[in-house]
């Protein structure tokens, strides 16, 4: 297989090779720099006989221009401290591969996580990246999932893993690295025993790339913790094969092999090595179409071996009476705790068979089971709350209620058992059982007579008085009261701290405890021995006068004229030709005047 695909094309020198020669270059360029800053020596002979000072310090001036060597010229360079050269190189590779830098690698280098996904690197990115991490100490996680990087990028980063023993979480997901990539991964894995934490799901490895894997789980010197092998095609035949290596390894604790299609066959082989491990204890087979039989098959080895604690077998094609199967299967175990069975065919009705099955043994360890599509009928609510009574931890993730006044039902008890788990209500409890006052509580609190309470007084004081809580819930209690965030409280703040916490019990319909009556949003009238006004026996008068009069404002008011009321009478000829003639005569006469 080796013989196939290990000549790559464009690949000419190993990533360790290639970043020793610049190692040597940035050495070579060190030295002749410190050659270059070095000043010269000169060496003059001491004269014999000399008459002055003057004389012999412009013999040894002459002579020294006269020895004097001409310098070469190399170029300037600096020293690169240890934690930098991972930078320079990187650089360096950027220029020659005629790449750009990447940010995010830079930034990597500084806080020891280099995040580089969904970037689209290519063999020659990640060629770069592989040179500037060879000499790297400080980075101790790589994610470049999604970066198409091929078979020589894959080759590149393997070299570098085969130096730089750092590096303990690594993500090569979705880089379609495939039977090369599975080989060189899996040779590197025997002999780096750094990486605890391997993803290479989405690589489109084959049925025949499970040996690779079986071989590298199965070998003394794994130390992986967790590994994802999901979105692959391996199979049952790769089932088998994985299910073997399953039973050999004794260091994975996370395995995540979904999306796989195992089908019923594959999951009976994984069963089988479930039962001789006895490491595992987050396994993830949803996706695989195991059916009921593969199932509870699976559930079965988990009960036996004892150490599972998280399942997760959601879209499986599991029916009613699969999940009937594997809760019996699971009802034994003590270890586990947490069971996913989501987008599965068990109808409304699977919760209910679920809580009932874990009513009916309550030796069984589990804590939380989850329906995410599933929505529960009413009688789910009174069985689920019987199972909190023994087990308060216990919770059901679905995906909400046949009815919806159960919705509003539910939501109500979730906002009254959040109000009465509040710190505060305990507080309370001890002022009304002790028969306190509000006052009483804080003077005895505030052991210095300053008026408020610090933050070291509250906590002595709650721990001196016996009240159950804990520290984080003290600490809580001090947040909600310390309005003004001072670190201080005063006898104000405290007051209001009870207000608040007694008008969230009123919104939520519940009664006030420790004897508080519910305040009125309306004040009452100071007047309260004052009778109500009687009723009048007549009718009120009608008004004597017809109609009401009309205001100033809403009479009609009428525009006044601007012609004469002579202009607009219809006129005859005769009319007009004499008051022509009126106004020619006129006009003579004032012109007579005027000369």
């Amino acid at each position: 297989m080796l013989s196939e695909t290990s000549a790559v094309k464009g690949y000419e020198k190993s990533a360790p090779e290639v970043a020793k020669e610049m190692e040597a270059e940035m050495n070579a360029i060190k030295q002749v720099t410190v050659a270059n800053n070095r000043a010269p020596e000169v060496h003059v002979p001491e004269p014999e006989d000399y008459d002055t000072d003057l004389e012999e310090e412009s013999k040894l001036i002459r002579a020294s221009r006269k020895t004097k060597q001409p310098r070469h010229e190399y170029p300037r360079c600096y020293t690169v401290p240890m934690e930098e050269r991972p930078r320079v190189i990187y650089m360096r590779a950027c220029h020659k591969f005629n790449l750009t830098p990447s940010s995010s690698f830079l930034k990597g280098l500084t806080s020891g996580v280099v995040k580089l996904n969904h970037q689209n690197l290519g063999p020659e990115g990640a060629r770069a990246v592989a040179l500037g991490l060879v000499l790297c100490e400080t980075v101790s996680e790589l994610h470049m999932s999604s970066n198409n990087i091929g078979q020589s990028g894959t080759k590149y980063l393997i070299d570098m893993l085969r130096e730089n023993e750092n590096i303990s979480v690594l993500n090569l997901a979705d880089n379609e690295l495939q039977t090369y990539g599975a080989q060189l991964l899996c040779e590197m894995l025997n002999e780096n025993d750094a990486i605890i934490s391997l993803n290479v799901s989405g690589n489109n490895f084959k049925p025949q790339d499970a040996h690779l894997f079986h071989t590298m789980m199965s070998y003394y010197r794994c130390t992986l913790k967790e590994l994802d092998l999901s979105h692959n095609d391996f199979g049952e035949y790769g089932g088998k094969l994985i299910g073997e290596a399953i039973g050999n390894n004794d260091t994975i604790e996370t395995l995540n092999i979904s999306w796989n299609g195992f089908g019923p066959n594959g999951a009976k082989a994984i069963a089988k090595g479930l039962e001789e491990n006895s490491c595992l204890k987050v396994l993830d087979v949803s996706w695989n179409g195991l059916e009921d039989v593969g199932s509870e098959m699976i559930a079965s080895a988990i009960s036996a071996n004892d150490v599972m604690v998280d399942l997760n077998i959601s879209a499986n094609r599991i029916g009613m009476k699969g999940l009937g199967l594997v809760l019996k299967a699971l009802s034994s175990s003590k270890s586990i705790q947490s069971l996913n069975v989501s987008r599965n065919p068990i109808t409304f009705e699977g919760p209910v068979v679920a809580v009932q099955t874990i009513l009916e043994h309550p030796e069984c360890g589990l804590q939380s089971i989850e329906f995410r599509d599933m929505c529960v009928p009413r009688q789910f609510l009174p069985i689920l709350a019987k199972i909190n009574e023994f087990k308060p931890q216990f919770k059901v993730k679905h995906g909400g209620y046949v009815i919806a006044s159960d919705i509003l039902h539910h939501s109500m008890e979730q906002r009254m058992e959040t109000v009465l788990n509040d710190p505060m209500m305990r507080l309370l409890q001890y002022v009304h059982e002790r028969k306190l006052r509000l006052a009483d509580l804080f003077f005895q609190f505030d052991t210095d007579r300053s008026m408020t309470i610090s933050e070291g007084e509250f906590v002595a004081g709650i721990k001196k008085a016996g009240i159950p809580m804990n520290d984080e819930q003290i600490q809580q209690l001090v947040e909600n009261l310390d309005v003004d965030a001072d670190g201080e409280i005063d006898f104000g703040e405290l007051k209001l701290g009870e207000k608040k916490y007694l008008k969230r019990i009123e919104k939520i319909g519940a009664e006030l405890p420790f004897g508080h009556k519910k305040s009125n949003s309306r004040p009452a009238s100071k007047l309260s021995n004052a009778r109500s006004r009687p009723a009048s026996n007549t009718s009120r008068p009608a008004s004597q006068m017809s109609a009401r009069p009309m205001s100033n404002s809403s009479r009609k008011t009428e525009r006044p004229k601007t012609v004469p009321d002579h202009l607009l009478q219809p006129r005859t000829k005769s009319d007009l030709a004499e008051e022509l003639k009126k106004l020619t005569d006129s006009s003579s006469s004032e012109s007579e005047g005027d000369t």
